[in-house]
């Protein structure tokens, strides 16, 4: 038996930009409404169709959807953006999400022991700046999406916060989801009798890529998010957010094709990145650089995801959405990423009774994106520049020196030619 409506998990995660790039102190009322009334735009069609829809739509937000790009805890307007938020996914006004400092719930699907639980986190509402804090929502600023990434590489690979501890945005230790989150999060798991799990982050968890946003620019919130869903079963994490799709795992599986897509969580964590509906990474006029970024970091990727190959990269860079099968004879289910004709081209695999069981050693291995990749090229090439200078003084120098020798010799010859002269 299959629980098809669960594709909509997947699809909401890629991230429609529902409220469009909106300005920092604006709240969503026409964009909203266009997306609810407007039938040319493809929405209204998608929550027409209910006899798919089972249970209706669910959801969180990433930054665009918040209100700004990259933007986290120093956003204003929060409640009233939380509200415009819930009220286009129709949750009911009574309904206590009302009074959350965020946008995290849960929903179960199914009966007796046929339960699916999907967790929504918000990854936005106390998240704290990053390392260098980023510019991709400031007007003044060109491209600034394109400069924050490049200041997230930077930390990274400069490995930044070991450098600068003292340094307050660089500090190891900075909240993502706020206690109130974290203890909910940790009843969400403790007291779960379901057989499925699914942890929807709009941000991803286990990428090593320190080009984009992720958990791994807070590698203490992600060392306790994933303590706190070790052995949890049936798990899957679901992200959005970088205009991909990827197939990642805390271990990577060299494993053939066949055993990565019936069942890749033997006690690892395996996440599912869906994004997006209306963007894509190889779009833009810096298309071409993204899947040389992404083959630059594949530490993270969960190899034999391909369907079209098990030596194929497990990641796809143009518009796409996906879906997730549970068959309930065989105790498995099945996520998938489809492009646009609806064709699979990734696909992984989850047993119900496998759970990631990792050690808090294992945990503590798992590859951060902050890393200090760049460290030895930095110090190359200031070893480079420190060795031209010295070469350029010791070259001055001594062409100094010459130079004094030839001033000296020209004002001993020149007593002399006076004398003959005389």
């Amino acid at each position: 038996m299959y629980i098809e409506c669960l594709y909509l998990m997947l699809m909401l995660i890629s991230f429609c930009r529902l409220f469009n790039d909106l300005h920092y102190s604006y709240i969503p009322t026409i964009q909203d409404k266009q997306m609810l009334h407007n039938k040319t735009l493809g929405y209204v069609q998608f929550v027409s169709n209910n006899d798919r829809l089972v249970g209706g739509i669910h959801g969180t937000w990433d930054d665009h959807d918040y209100g700004g790009n990259d933007r986290g805890y120093e956003l204003n307007n929060k409640e009233e953006r939380r509200d415009a938020y819930l009220n286009f996914l129709d949750v009911p006004k009574d309904s206590q999400r009302y009074n959350r400092k965020g946008m995290y719930s849960s929903i179960k699907f199914g009966q007796d022991d046929n339960i699916v639980k999907v967790i929504f986190l918000d990854t936005r509402w106390h998240r704290e700046k990053h390392c260098i804090p980023s510019v991709g929502s400031h007007p003044s600023i060109p491209m600034g999406a394109l400069v924050a990434c490049l200041t997230r590489l930077i930390t990274a690979g400069l490995d930044l916060p070991s450098i600068l501890p003292s340094w307050t945005s660089c500090t190891k230790r900075k909240d993502v989801l706020g206690e109130e989150q974290w203890r909910w999060l940790e009843d969400q798991v403790n007291e779960s009798k379901a057989s499925v799990h699914i942890v929807v982050s709009s941000i991803q968890v286990l990428t090593t890529n320190p080009v984009v946003e992720s958990w791994g620019h807070f590698p203490s919130e992600k060392e306790r998010l994933l303590k706190t869903l070790n052995n949890v079963n049936g798990l899957v994490i679901l992200s959005g957010d970088v205009h991909h799709a990827e197939i990642s795992s805390a271990k990577r599986s060299h494993g053939d094709n066949k055993q990565s897509m019936e069942a890749s969580n033997h006690g690892a964590f395996v996440e599912v990145t869906s994004s997006g509906l209306t963007h894509s990474c190889d779009e833009p006029f810096y298309g071409p650089l993204c899947k040389p970024i992404l083959e630059a970091f594949p530490t993270n990727r969960l190899e034999g995801s391909n369907v079209e190959g098990p030596d194929l990269p497990s990641y796809y860079t143009s518009r796409n959405f996906g879906s997730v099968e549970i068959d309930w004879k065989l105790q498995s289910y099945k996520i998938s990423v489809h492009n646009t004709s609806g064709q699979i081209i990734l696909s992984t695999g989850i047993k119900m009774d496998t759970t990631a069981n990792m050690s808090v050693s294992d945990i503590d291995a798992i590859p951060n994106c902050i890393d200090g990749h760049l460290v030895p090229v930095f110090k190359d090439v200031v070893s480079f520049y420190i060795a031209g200078f010295l070469i350029f003084c010791v070259w001055y120098l001594f062409l100094q020196s010459d130079d004094d020798k030839f001033e000296g010799a020209s004002t001993n010859r020149q007593p002399n030619k006076k004398t003959k002269e005389a």
